[in-house]
């Protein structure tokens, strides 16, 4: 036989030993032995090395930068590169808990509802691939049951009903919490003629009009580019162009959603062509943003803790963001760009990492990159359902429920272009004037190393300034379930949040402990862009 890759990946298991990295002779020995094995067997075509780390282990370490002194911080302040809104950062719930009846997702719990509040203003996103298998059972025993598939096909997610029931008690807590609305329409209702069917959406939009329900946005089906897998069916990129303007027609029927906008393509950007060619065959007029979705982690080989920290992971995004934007721009100069669904791994996430310190590293680089880029909305998959969510099934907040607050309560107004060092990040902004005067300036800045580091920022040498100093929350770190604001545990009280108060220090550079992230506001900054 001919053995033309021989992939190297293996996994020692040793009693005693958790994990056992194999030294370079070892690795030889082992290839050159498998190599020999599958030649006796003649049907063994590569074999499968995998000396990562144990997900617990810190493999993140790399070499001491202290001979390289102070990173000095450069901001240009004179010009804005973009500008973060209160709903720049939002949330999403997946369908996939209306079929399975809210799982452990209690509106009614006043613990829920704080922390909900704590993210207001959002936009709450209800989608994902269940979506496009929705039917809305509003009372009308026709609604159900147009669904369609191809015939014969096997359907990864059969369709359910969401029930007028269930839809008041998600309209009713959006109300309660003040979150504003974008719901993914059910774009496999099709016509023969392969058209979209907007016959159960209407019934859903009267429903809604009825009971004076606000639904800021919507879209139209989820993903699309990866259709063929999900559900043996494909929608051309024309044709979702033709089905969304029918989407902006069905909307004006109804005084109540006739300004409410529409955002799409939803693709996973497996097929980047597919994202660019529905914009390009009209799709631009109907919708208010471009929409996709981004997840760092896609591989095996990517999934672990190593790639949480990793400068060359996280400079990924300001990549793929320049693909994005330049074929939006091909088509559309001003055409606005969501990012309407995100999270570190696809999938769920991954269980003691996604919802755990360590993930704050990517979440909030990416925030500060797409702000940066002039992405105009970012979506986090999700608030609460799986590995990647603020929230945990038990209604906790995980690690970056708190980041995303914190986010939300000091980033605010014009970003500045920020430089520093590569292995360390660095952002600017405006403070949100909502709680600090205006003209203040915010820097965030991320450490994802195994060393301390100092920050120099000499344009603000001698002025003092707030600081919010994130670090792991208790003694497992990086993979801490909790996180510490200034060396306080965050923790509900009485199910309510604690105040989440900076500590105030005085003019000189900035310090930050190895594997930690830290907000540093000057109020006295009296940047012109940001007194206005």
């Amino acid at each position: 036989m001919t053995c033309e890759s021989i992939c190297i990946r293996i996994r020692f298991a040793l009693p005693g030993v958790e994990h056992c990295r194999i030294n370079l002779k070892m690795q030889i020995f082992t290839v050159v032995y498998l190599l020999g094995l599958s030649l006796a067997l003649q049907n063994v075509h590569c074999f499968f090395v995998d000396t990562a780390a144990h997900p617990k282990e810190n493999s993140t370490k790399r070499k001491h930068k202290s001979d390289d002194g102070p990173v000095v911080v450069k901001i240009e302040l004179g010009q804005s590169l973009n500008t973060i809104s209160p709903h720049f950062v939002g949330v999403n719930i997946d369908s996939d808990t209306v079929r399975y009846h809210w799982q452990t997702l209690d509106f009614s719990s006043q613990k829920l509802q704080n922390l909900a509040r704590a993210l207001s203003p959002s936009y709450l996103r209800m989608g994902g691939t269940s979506a496009d298998g929705m039917n809305y059972f509003m009372g009308n025993a026709t609604a159900a049951g147009t669904q369609v598939f191809n015939a014969g096909h096997h359907v990864a997610k059969p369709p359910f009903n969401i029930t007028a029931d269930q839809w008041v008690y998600l309209n009713e807590f959006l109300r309660t919490v003040s979150w504003d609305f974008i719901f993914d329409l059910n774009a496999l209702k099709r016509n023969a003629d392969g058209s979209w069917d907007p016959d159960n959406a209407r019934q859903l939009l009267q429903f809604s009009a009825d009971r004076n329900y606000t639904i800021a946005g919507f879209e139209l089906g989820n993903e699309f580019d990866i259709y063929r897998s999900e559900y043996d069916v494909t929608v051309a990129p024309a044709q979702l162009a033709q089905d969304v303007m029918t989407l902006q027609k069905l909307l004006t029927e109804f005084p109540k959603y006739k300004s409410s906008f529409i955002i799409g393509p939803e693709t996973a950007y497996f097929a980047p062509e597919y994202f660019q060619a529905f914009l390009a065959a009209g799709g631009y007029k109907a919708v208010h943003a471009a929409s996709f979705h981004h997840y760092y982690l896609m591989t095996d080989e990517e999934r672990n803790l190593q790639h949480f920290t990793d400068i060359d992971m996280m400079d990924t995004m300001k990549a793929h963001l320049d693909e994005v934007f330049a074929e939006v721009r091909s088509v559309d100069p001003q055409l606005p760009v969501w990012l309407s669904e995100t999270s570190s791994a696809n999938n769920g996430g991954l269980a003691g990492l996604s919802d755990a310190f360590v993930a704050g590293f990517l979440w909030l680089d990416k925030l500060g990159v797409c702000a940066v880029k002039g992405v105009e909305t970012v979506m986090r998959q999700a608030f609460y359902g799986r590995d990647y969510s603020l929230v945990d099934g038990d209604l906790n907040p995980n690690p970056d429920f708190w980041l995303t607050v914190l986010y939300k309560r000091i980033v605010r107004g014009a970003v500045f272009n920020a430089t520093g060092r590569h292995d360390v990040r660095v952002y600017a902004a405006c403070a949100n004037t909502d709680n600090f005067k205006a003209g203040s300036l915010v820097v965030y800045m991320l450490n994802p190393n195994n060393y301390s580091v100092t920050f120099d920022l000499p344009q603000f040498q001698s002025q003092s300034r707030l600081v919010y100093s994130l670090t792991p929350g208790d003694s497992n770190g990086l993979i801490s379930k909790f996180v510490s604001l200034n060396g306080v545990k965050l923790e509900l009280v009485n199910d309510e949040l604690p105040d989440l108060k900076p500590e105030s220090a005085p003019p000189g550079v900035v310090t930050m402990d190895p594997y930690s992230y830290i907000f540093v506001v000057f109020p006295e900054a009296k940047i012109s862009i940001c007194l206005h």
